[in-house]
């Protein structure tokens, strides 16, 4: 998904290029531009993992099981446990209009 979507960046930009002639094409490009390179910053440090929300609430109900069995669970499952509970909250607040 975020090649695709980095892939239509780049599209817009060299469509928006051959228009540069024009002020508002200028500025689109230049905006064009700046969403590429912030998206490359951000997929050079991050790790997306594609999941459907019905895997999320799997993978978040097994991590919780795990804690809920083992007196020490590692950091790194903590962390992700979080990850996911708050990726599953925002995406339920933005479908759903209510905060959080």
């Amino acid at each position: 998904m975020l090649k695709d979507y980095r892939d239509w960046l780049e599209s817009e930009l060299k469509l928006l290029g051959n228009a540069s002639h024009h002020a508002y094409s200028f500025g689109q490009a230049n905006m064009a531009k700046r969403a590429l390179e912030r998206l490359d910053e951000e997929l050079a440090r991050t790790l997306y993992v594609p999941l459907d929300r019905a895997q999320a609430r799997r993978v978040l109900t097994a991590i919780e099981a795990l804690g809920q069995q083992a007196t020490n669970v590692p950091p790194e499952l903590d962390e992700l446990r979080e990850a996911v509970k708050t990726a599953l909250a925002e995406t339920n607040y933005a479908g759903s209009g209510e905060p959080p």
